[in-house]
């Protein structure tokens, strides 16, 4: 099975050259961990990355210097795809077999529809053995559910 590290280094850096002073990988895993020890906002991991030691930074691949400033982490996550994110993280998920039983759901975006926009309506799959979500899409104004779905399962299936 390949490590959470491994999904990190094979996504496309859109960056320039001029805006790499640290890998993808390494602003994107100390995001995760921040995250993950409660920061919800960029200011927040901003603030837990320039807490960490400096062992901890080389942990996540910040070998010199200070982690990055909030301003950093704005323009990395408008660089990635969300797409890219998701086969990266989905190929981590199930690089250890089937899928199992998948359920496929649908629901709209709270807070995304408006006076001019109907909303943001997603699917998403759930895979049973593996506990995750493992694949999901945003489903057109004018499409169906159905549609998506159809489209949702035969992209897991080319994925196995």
């Amino acid at each position: 099975m390949g490590t959470l590290w491994a999904a990190l280094e094979g996504l496309p850096d859109r960056r320039t050259l001029k805006g790499r002073r640290y890998s993808l990988a390494s602003i994107v895993a100390l995001s995760f961990a921040a995250m993950l020890s409660g920061a919800n906002d960029l200011r927040a991991i901003y603030r837990w990355g320039r807490r960490l030691t400096p062992k901890g930074r080389a942990m996540l691949g910040i070998e010199r210097g200070r982690a990055p400033c909030h301003a950093t982490y704005h323009y990395v996550f408008r660089s990635i795809a969300a797409a890219d994110l998701e086969r990266a993280l989905g190929v981590l998920v199930s690089s250890d077999g089937s899928l199992g039983h998948v359920a496929i759901d649908g629901k709209r975006l709270r807070g995304s529809q408006h006076a001019t926009s109907p909303g943001v309506h997603m699917l998403a799959a759930f895979s049973t053995r593996l506990q995750a979500t493992v694949g999901s899409l945003a489903v057109p104004p004018d499409s169906a559910e159905a549609v998506e779905a159809l489209k949702l399962i035969r992209d897991l299936r080319s994925e196995e």
